[in-house]
């Protein structure tokens, strides 16, 4: 099938995005990052760094870093559970999971993220299946239809 203008809706009410685009954190000045949509991912991972645990109300928070290219912000959140997650080599790590509220195209919604180093990786994000639900159809072939 052969889309003639990718960002319209398709049924009134799916939004069609590319295996890669741009997210950003609208409670954090709407810092930006390239983020790779991971249909094989449950869960959406971000790439945080310093990351440092603390106790506040009696509850556990996380503080942390995130990066797109020279650019960071720091972000403290509760955190809502661990899970034990298989990351892309087949090894299974215990990570802290945050409720984040991300924004993609015109739409914004709050998520559950895994907290994880990906240095070695080139989108700082995935987005995993959870946090696209069942409005979004992905084109495999596109990238950043929603710029």
């Amino acid at each position: 099938m052969i889309l003639k203008n990718p960002k319209t809706k398709h049924n009134g009410s799916s939004i069609h995005i590319g295996w890669r685009e741009w997210i950003s954190f609208p409670n954090f000045g709407g810092f930006r990052l390239k983020a790779k949509i991971d249909t094989g991912a449950t869960i959406s991972a971000l790439h945080a760094t310093h990351i440092e645990e603390f106790k506040k109300n009696r509850e556990k928070w996380v503080r942390f870093r995130v990066y797109q290219s020279k650019n960071f912000i720091i972000v403290k959140k509760p955190i809502i559970k661990y899970r034990i997650i298989k990351n892309s080599f087949g090894l299974s790590q215990k990570r802290p999971i945050v409720k984040m509220e991300i924004q993609l195209g015109e739409h914004s919604w709050e998520t559950s993220v895994s907290l994880t180093q990906r240095s070695g990786m080139i989108y700082p994000m995935l987005i995993g299946r959870n946090s696209l639900r069942k409005k979004y159809i992905i084109h495999p072939k596109r990238s950043f239809l929603l710029i």
